[in-house]
């Protein structure tokens, strides 16, 4: 049986709980092979490394730099440097994907094989190269080592430095160390470029790299541990929203609405939406202009209960697919206050950023499956909004 991996996960809750659950992740998948042998290197000499070096010189790389359009189907977040075609490497005896049997080389984890299955492992080796390497993915490295299982067809794509590789690249053609280890593996000396952070940009390009403009930041930056709720009743935000709703009785009425299909927006809780139960998307949207803040002279009936609802977001299937710990069903109303509603800071929207999809892959097959919107005061234009950091969870 395949050991576990040194991976330690916990849950990321909705966009409407406050309360942190850590989730991290050393990026090494550990093997039973890691297991039984010591972590002592065999010392190749320099020359030798040199020598290899020299064989396979790849030509440099160029980038490309392109950005997410302002157009409806995309916040308008500028993206990191797209990676360019690789430069690969003179052809060799390792570049025919045959890979070394009755091997499973170390790395750090590009893509989890269990959710990567390929047919055989030559197709594995093909995956590995055709990889573009993402920013907010292992920290922008690109896959140069790929192991393949052949009874579960698990496909692990990882990333190898420099001087390990060229090791694994040396003894491609030397008998394996152990007979009875069924896993194939790889490696290329291909090279592809490391995407950068953009010089400028809104929103969020990772799960911790935001640029925002709202007074109390992006509350989901750090898995929503540290907002702070006397900013948010402070906020500029809110105090717009309490004064229109004492503005007169048509005030609800007179919000904006702004729906879309296929979206998730972020926001924090003000009603939690599991068991707030409503028959479409229209019922969910007019509880949120229903809702009714708790005054600022009261005490708070809960973390958010002094900030006005302007964001929604309902669940439209069976089950719809968040990447935290709760199971969302169909009819499920979570109304939300977000800072700077026009701009929202949106979690899921299709096309859905490929990073998220190769994340998600088997939960996302359908795409999206949220139904959200914004209650707008008069007014106020609505923009693309940018993406949040759960964007990259």
């Amino acid at each position: 049986m395949r050991p576990p991996s040194r991976r330690c996960s916990g849950v990321l809750w909705t966009s409407g709980v406050t309360v942190l659950i850590l989730a991290f992740n050393t990026g090494y998948h550990i093997t039973q092979q890691e297991q039984q042998t010591p972590r002592v290197w065999r010392q190749t000499s320099n020359v030798r490394l040199r020598a290899l070096a020299k064989a396979a010189p790849p030509p440099k790389p160029t980038t490309t730099t392109t950005t997410t359009p302002a157009a409806t189907a995309a916040p308008a977040t500028a993206a990191p440097a797209t990676a360019a075609p690789a430069t690969a490497a003179p052809a060799t005896a390792a570049d025919d994907c045959a890979g070394r049997p009755h091997t499973e080389l170390w790395g750090a984890v590009i893509e989890n094989g269990d959710g990567n299955p390929q047919p055989d492992a030559a197709a594995c080796c093909r995956a590995c190269r055709a990889y573009e390497p993402i920013l907010d993915v292992a920290g922008g490295r690109q896959c140069n080592t790929w192991v393949y299982h052949p009874q579960t067809r698990a496909c692990w794509l990882k990333h190898q430095e420099r001087e390990p590789l060229l090791r694994a690249h040396e003894q491609r053609l030397s008998p394996p160390a152990n007979a009875q280890n069924p896993w194939t593996s790889g490696v290329w000396l291909g090279v592809k470029p490391v995407p950068t952070l953009p010089a400028r940009y809104n929103g969020c390009v990772t799960k911790d790299k935001c640029n925002t403009t709202r007074a109390c930041g992006s509350p989901a930056i750090d898995g929503y541990s540290h907002v702070d709720t006397d900013c948010l009743d402070r906020s500029p935000t809110a105090a717009a929203y309490v004064a229109h709703l004492a503005s007169g009785a048509d005030a609800r009425a007179r919000l904006v609405r702004a729906p879309e299909q296929r979206a998730d927006y972020d926001g924090l809780g003000v009603r939690w939406g599991i068991g707030n139960k409503k028959a479409t998307w229209q019922e969910c949207e007019a509880a949120c202009a229903a809702h009714e803040p708790t005054p600022m002279s009261a005490p708070r009936r809960g973390p958010f209960s002094r900030l006005p609802c302007n964001v929604w977001t309902f669940c439209s299937r069976d089950v719809c697919f968040e990447p935290d710990a709760h199971k969302h069903s169909r009819g499920d109303c979570w109304l939300k206050f977000s800072e700077n509603p026009e701009a929202v800071e949106v979690n899921m929207r299709e096309p859905m950023l490929a990073s998220f999809m190769r994340r998600h892959k088997r939960e996302m097959a359908d795409g999206v499956p949220w139904v959200s919107g914004a209650l707008l005061l008069p007014g106020v234009a609505r923009t693309n909004g940018t993406w949040g950091p759960r964007a990259f969870w």
